[in-house]
């Protein structure tokens, strides 16, 4: 998820606000949950079992993360986290 937001930032604000987004992320007090190998296994299952959707493997790393860690909300941009089904959105 850094790596969507750092270029969501990037392509719409610029590259001084991006970097200052990483910046803040290390210097913070953020919690940053790294994916594990499971967790990339797990994506890679997510995006064989809905062959009807267009999940991004990043999205379905983030499924498999908010599974193992049992975190059942979200705030997203787009409709895959809802059509995922198992999450509620905000």
């Amino acid at each position: 998820m850094l790596a969507e937001s750092h270029a969501l930032i990037l392509a719409r604000m610029g590259r001084d606000r991006a970097w200052g987004f990483l910046q803040a992320i290390v210097t913070g007090s953020t919690n940053v949950i790294r994916a594990e190998e499971a967790d990339e296994r797990r994506a890679r299952a997510i995006i064989e079992q809905y062959q009807d959707k267009a999940f991004s493997y990043c999205d379905t790393v983030s499924f498999a993360v908010m599974e193992r860690l049992d975190i059942p909300e979200a705030i997203a941009f787009d409709e895959h986290f809802r059509q995922y089904g198992q999450l509620t959105v905000r």
